[in-house]
């Protein structure tokens, strides 16, 4: 009795201390998302810094008293606008004086005329000799002549009246005062103020040379579209059209510079900002879209991990686009609805099988 006891105790140790059977672990999880079909742009992406479309510096054109200003500094401006004045009164007696010449010249040219009429009819009548009516004549003439200097004299100091008042030739800002009022100013010497055009403005930027032959060839066919937006605010994206490609490629960079015009009414761009560009030469319709971290590279390119409908997946090769933020295109490789694996591809084969779920787009400014 004891011994079988003693069996029964031996068979039940070996039973608990055998081992338990195996179990699968389950599948690696992995995040996909939905290849789209949608319209892009195909753009270069570069970028360059705003230029005033106009930078006018304004000096005397008069010599004087610098009496005020009309315009505070850092002040808007349309053109014809008032913006410093000269002290006005020594010119407007110098007209004065001019006015009074040219009067004066004018009754010694009525004078010399009646003069000339009278000896014309004497001489008729053989009352005078040829030199008395030949002295008429040289004096009318030197009348006539001293009439026209007259009349220069006037005109430039109407000219030197109106340069006491300095008026702005363009719309723009004005920036800081270049001398204080009150202060005496040189003709073509002192510099006033400056004024930059703002709106409408330019935004320069360079291309590579490998990339001039798409430009050129899009460019042909319609108004190139450029948009740029300004770092620290990527959201607020500002359209323009280029208007100027530079008539030469730069040796020493491989570059060609080029030239956009855009509006600026509330004054978002401003001359010497930096911004980033996107020259849109032309929109691929329907292209596919996955997000770029679905892409990886391996010895025979790029390519991807697609979830199969029984959730294994397959390695595709791709042939990529342009970048879009932070989504690619794919040319070639998939289609649109196919689930491309965004997270998770580490150590994934063709025919594993997967636990999908779905990519979670991250929040605009994450």
């Amino acid at each position: 009795m004891k011994r079988a006891a003693a069996a029964c105790l031996s068979f039940c140790v070996l039973v608990s201390c055998g081992k338990k059977p195996d179990v699968a672990p389950p599948p690696p999880p992995v995040t996909f998302a939905v290849a789209e079909a949608k319209d892009v742009p195909l753009s270069i992406e570069t970028f360059g810094n705003c230029e005033t479309v106009a930078d006018v510096t304004l000096q005397a054109q008069a010599t004087g008293n610098l009496l005020k200003y009309a315009v505070a500094q850092g002040g808007t401006v349309k053109a014809g606008d008032l913006l410093a004045e000269i002290d006005p009164a020594p010119y407007q007696a110098a007209l004065q004086e001019a006015q009074g010449n040219l009067d004066s010249a004018q009754a010694n040219l009525v004078n010399m005329q009646l003069t000339l009429q009278r000896q014309t009819e004497l001489y008729k009548t053989k009352t005078i000799d040829l030199a008395d009516l030949q002295t008429a004549q040289a004096n009318e003439l030197d009348a006539r002549g001293k009439v026209l200097a007259a009349e220069g004299d006037l005109a430039t100091a109407k000219i030197n009246l109106a340069y006491c008042r300095i008026a702005s030739p363009v719309d723009g800002k004005v920036g800081l005062y270049l001398v204080d009022a009150g202060n005496l100013v040189t003709a073509d010497q002192t510099k006033i103020i400056n004024i930059q055009t703002m709106d409408p403005i330019y935004v320069s930027f360079t291309i590579s040379e490998n990339d001039f032959d798409k430009v050129r060839q899009y460019i042909s066919k319609d108004n190139l579209p450029v948009h740029v937006t300004v770092p620290g605010n990527p959201g607020n994206v500002i359209t323009g059209n280029l208007t100027f490609l530079n008539n030469s490629i730069s040796s020493g960079t491989g570059t060609l510079m080029l030239e956009a015009t855009f509006p600026n009414p509330d004054l978002a761009l401003w001359p010497g900002l930096f911004v980033n560009v996107s020259l849109v030469l032309t929109t691929l319709e329907n292209a596919i879209v996955v997000p770029s971290s679905c892409v990886m590279i391996g010895q025979q390119g790029p390519y991807v991990f697609v979830v199969n409908g029984n959730n294994t997946v397959s390695q595709s090769q791709v042939t990529t686009g342009q970048r879009h933020g932070d989504f690619t295109v794919i040319t070639e490789g998939i289609s649109a609805n196919d689930r491309v694996v965004t997270a998770g591809q580490l150590g994934l084969v063709d025919g594993k099988a997967v636990t999908p779920q779905p990519w979670q787009q991250p929040a605009a400014g994450k």
